[in-house]
């Protein structure tokens, strides 16, 4: 809490802050863990997040393992640590990689693509489209801590293993 004695009052001077659009619709998201996708260099744990009534098609679950794994063999998504995690949601695919130079940063890349065909997503600028949304958040705390117990083991291929299965569970975020 900001002490009162150092505290504007922002009431009058601040009224168009913080204002949400009229038809903005605050609708809570599911998130499921799916699975790891494996490339010869990269393992990313694999979630979806959607609204109480939308579902995903096994069809798109496996172009969007498709896509990954293009991309990370053409050299558009770099490894990095070989670590990571991927969301899916209706229309973007969120593939977050922690990084090998700086191991406390996670460094993502934001792919959009059009209802139902993740295999033509196009990569977004995040500075204009975002690093993550208030959901994908919920994932990425979970990821964080996760990665947290990774870096203060002793980075053996049981702790790698124990990483890839700390996996945030079926849940409302």
């Amino acid at each position: 809490m900001l002490n009162d004695c150092y505290r504007p009052n922002t009431s009058e001077t601040t009224p168009n802050i913080g204002n949400l659009p009229k038809d903005y619709k605050h609708e809570p998201r599911r998130v499921n863990n799916v699975e790891l996708i494996v490339t010869p260099s990269l393992i990313l744990k694999k979630y979806t997040m959607n609204k109480e009534n939308e579902l995903f098609y096994c069809e798109t679950l496996v172009e969007t393992s498709d896509f990954i794994s293009g991309q990370v063999a053409i050299g558009k998504i770099k490894p990095l640590s070989g670590l990571g995690f991927v969301i899916l949601s209706h229309g973007m695919i969120n593939v977050a990689r922690w990084d090998d130079k700086c191991p406390i940063v996670l460094k993502n890349q934001v792919y959009k693509y059009e209802k139902g065909h993740p295999s033509f997503a196009t990569l977004q600028d995040i500075r204009e489209a975002g690093s993550f949304c208030v959901w994908e958040l919920g994932i990425v705390n979970h990821e964080r801590k996760a990665w947290k117990r990774f870096l203060s083991s002793q980075g053996t291929n049981e702790d790698k293993e124990k990483y890839l299965d700390d996996i945030m569970h079926q849940g409302v975020l």
